[in-house]
């Protein structure tokens, strides 16, 4: 699995992308060089006056109706209604978040009508390519369940997985964090860890193996496993880090990016399609390389 990878084009898949509120400059640069360089086809829902004005600031006006559908909107909700109407009505296949409330468009992903979720659960999952690792890695959740249960837990790793299988992980390898590697009544999320590792690997949605608890440097060190006389299949070369509560992954993804030099991209699994969920203080390369992302795991 390789950070590479999201950025291949695929010639089997019609790629449409349904972004909600895309009249912000944040919003719709990274479109923009996604259209030059993936020709894929963009449904943006705003208003129609002011996104026709930022095309021709761009000279990207001679886009609209050949790559670029506009679809007027004049308020969040009706933004999100359309959107998400683009989505179900199978027009568009990736969802992405522009200048809206997250609550606003999450509420009308959860909209039954749209039947985006059935029984599945929300997960946030970002790709890492970390320096002096030697391979992409996934995380999962930086940003979405704050305190999942062991089902939760559960869904998250089948997400994540759904994920890594699309990016050509064989059989990936599930590193399930805490502070400890030993099992310990006092820390529950060694407790969570201990119950999902035990589990059948037949009840995951693919074909992996999971391990833990693991402390993170486990993880990605087998020097340090070998130092601590760790036996394990995962450690040194984990394809998937589980965290163990939001805190955990938020800080540590904020720590990769920030301290690491980290480049990632980052979606939300478990709807029927990927979406593109970026905060305002993500970067113009990690939008693009998140969309990137959604495009490579869209079905």
């Amino acid at each position: 699995m390789e950070f590479d990878e999201i950025f291949e084009g695929d010639k089997n898949k019609m790629i449409a992308l349904s972004v909600c509120r895309a009249a912000d400059p944040e919003v719709l640069e990274p479109i923009l060089r996604i259209i030059k360089e993936k020709g894929v086809r963009c449904h943006l829902v705003d208003d129609k006056e002011k996104l026709e004005a930022m095309l021709v600031s761009y000279e990207a006006d001679h886009l609209i109706d050949n790559q670029i559908v506009i679809h007027h909107a004049e308020d969040d909700r009706a933004a999100a209604t359309t959107a998400l109407t683009l989505i179900s009505t199978s027009q568009a296949n990736v969802l992405m978040k522009g200048l809206i409330s997250t609550a606003i468009l999450l509420k009308e992903v959860l909209n039954k009508q749209h039947g985006m979720i059935n029984d599945n659960l929300l997960s946030h999952v970002a790709l890492f390519n970390i320096p002096n690792y030697h391979k992409a890695i996934l995380l999962s959740d930086a940003g979405m369940n704050i305190a999942p249960s062991v089902e939760d837990k559960k869904k998250i790793i089948d997400n994540t997985l759904e994920c890594a299988i699309h990016l050509s992980a064989r059989r990936p390898k599930v590193g399930l964090l805490a502070a400890v590697e030993k099992v310990s009544d006092k820390m529950s999320a060694t407790a969570d860890a201990d119950v999902l590792a035990r589990m059948d690997p037949k009840s995951f949605k693919h074909d992996c193996i999971v391990e833990g608890p693991l402390q993170y440097d486990l993880a990605i060190s087998k020097a340090a496993a070998d130092h601590k006389g760790i036996q394990s299949d995962v450690a040194g070369d984990v394809d998937i880090i589980i965290a163990p509560a939001i805190e955990a992954g938020n800080i540590l993804y904020k720590s990769l990016v920030y301290s690491a030099g980290a480049s990632v991209a980052s979606i939300i699994m478990g709807a029927t399609v990927p979406i593109v969920l970026t905060s305002r203080a993500d970067s113009a390369e990690d939008r693009y390389n998140s969309i990137n992302l959604a495009m490579k795991v869209s079905k």
